[in-house]
């Protein structure tokens, strides 16, 4: 029986460094992730004139507003989900299902189920909690809007970074060996 082959320091630091490199190429597609500034911009926009445009210019509006969002928002996901469609919002590379964590994914569509049936369960009760706020939605839309101008690629890159399954680096994992 032969022995294993035991790579000399200059392999070894080929190996290493060729391990680097797919890790930095890794770190590279999943920063490129994320979608333009001019989208966060406008859906920031979008988000504060639907819940402001109640207070504005009365309950009626929402009768289309909401409806009208709701649209775009499915319009958005459906481009996301085709070639063309991520390029033309700025979003050049997607993550592999098998990147993503099957926990992560598992709380954030039971956090999305839940938050859609607390919307359900107010639309369809509408409580009366007795307490009259002027202007709640304008309020809301300016958190909501601005939270998404200003924060929207921090958001998104941080929901990347916790979707994505924690593995070691390999690069590093051959430093302890060399």
């Amino acid at each position: 029986m032969s022995e294993p082959h035991q790579p000399t320091a200059d392999e070894a630091a080929q190996a290493a460094r060729a391990l680097r490199d797919i890790d930095a190429r890794r770190t590279r597609a999943r920063e490129s992730t994320g979608s333009a500034r001019w989208v966060d911009v406008v859906f920031g926009v979008l988000t504060f004139a639907v819940l402001a445009a109640p207070d504005f210019f009365g309950a009626e509006v929402s009768g289309w507003a909401t409806p009208a969002f709701s649209a775009l928002a499915v319009g958005y996901v459906v481009l996301l989900n085709t070639r063309r469609g991520s390029a033309l919002l700025g979003q050049r590379a997607r993550l592999r299902r098998s990147e993503v964590s099957g926990r992560y994914a598992l709380v954030a569509r039971l956090l999305i189920l839940l938050c859609a049936a607390v919307g359900i369960a107010f639309a369809l009760l509408q409580p009366d909690l007795g307490v009259h706020v002027p202007y709640w939605r304008t309020a809301l839309g300016v958190v909501l809007g601005g939270a998404l101008i200003l924060f929207g690629g921090r958001m998104q890159r941080a929901l990347t970074s916790a979707a994505t399954r924690e593995r070691h680096t390999t690069g590093s994992a051959l430093n302890g060996h060399i």
